[in-house]
């Protein structure tokens, strides 16, 4: 993938990360998409591959110098998706939704 092009720069601990952060991210998506749909009120809820190209494309522009454990890696992973996802949601209630299934994810997969 990519992503694994992308991490073969940074420490092995780091590389070892990357499965595991597609896995994450692949079931974050699915989550959000059944969580979030689209209504009359919120016809901009549409969630599709490019929201999850988005959030790995943020990850692609990080270096070796910051990025050296795999925790600020997965640390990324959430600022990324919170960021990707977060931005189309209206409501607070749907920010906490969101922050809720991030926790879930993240804390099943790391």
């Amino acid at each position: 993938t990519f992503l694994d092009g992308h991490l073969r720069h940074f420490t092995e601990s780091v590389q070892e990360v990357s499965n595991n952060l597609i896995k994450a991210a692949l079931g974050l998506h699915k989550q959000v998409e059944v969580t979030f749909r689209k209504t009359a009120q919120n016809f901009h809820y549409e969630f599709n591959m490019r929201h999850l190209a988005n959030v790995f494309s943020g990850m692609l522009v990080t270096n070796t110098d910051k990025y050296v454990t795999p925790e600020r890696i997965v640390l990324l992973w959430l600022h990324e998706s919170m960021r990707v996802y977060g931005d189309r949601l209206v409501s607070i209630s749907d920010m906490d939704k969101l922050s809720a299934i991030l926790r879930n994810q993240s804390g099943k997969t790391f």
